[in-house]
C-alpha cells in the first residue's frame, strides 16, 4: 500500500545530518580518550626520562671492592661523563669514619677509597653515597 500525505517520516537530509552528528560525537569521544591516555603516558615517560638524565649526569660505578689482609676495605669507583661528589661510604648500614669523604671525581676518573673497618669482618655490604644517589656492592676478604 503506497504512502500518501498522511505518512510522515524523516527525510534523507535530516537522517544524514543526525548520522553525521553521531559519528562526529563518537570520534570526539575517541579522540578525547586517546588524548588523555597519551598525555598520561607522556607525563610518565617524561618523569622517567628526567630521573634517568639526573642519574646519568652523576653516574658512578663500583668497579671493585675487597677487604685486604689488614682488614681494610678497598672500594674502586669510576665516574661517567660528568663530575660526581662522593659523600660517604657505608659498611653494613654504618658510616665508616676516616674514609675519603666529600671528594669530587672529575669526568671519567677512577679513584680507590681505602677505609679501616671497625671490626674484623670478612664479608660486608658496601654503599657509596654520591651526588646521584647511592650505589651498592659486596666486599669479601681476599
Amino acid at each position: 500500500m503506497p504512502c500518501s500525505r498522511l505518512c510522515s517520516g524523516v527525510s534523507t537530509y535530516v537522517s544524514n545530518i543526525i548520522l553525521l552528528i553521531v559519528v562526529l560525537g563518537a570520534l570526539a569521544l575517541i579522540y578525547a580518550h586517546f588524548n588523555a591516555v597519551m598525555s598520561l603516558s607522556e607525563s610518565a615517560l617524561s618523569r622517567e626520562f628526567t630521573g634517568l638524565m639526573v642519574s646519568m649526569n652523576s653516574d658512578l660505578v663500583i668497579t671493585l671492592t675487597y677487604i685486604d689482609g689488614s682488614y681494610r676495605l678497598h672500594v674502586i669507583v669510576s665516574s661517567g661523563a660528568y663530575p660526581v661528589r662522593l659523600y660517604g661510604v657505608y659498611v653494613d648500614e654504618t658510616l665508616v669514619e676516616n674514609c675519603s669523604q666529600d671528594l669530587v671525581l672529575r669526568p671519567y676518573d677512577i679513584v680507590e677509597i681505602v677505609c679501616r673497618l671497625p671490626e674484623n669482618l670478612t664479608v660486608v655490604n658496601v654503599k657509596v653515597s654520591h651526588s646521584g644517589g647511592l650505589i651498592e656492592g659486596i666486599a669479601s676478604k681476599i
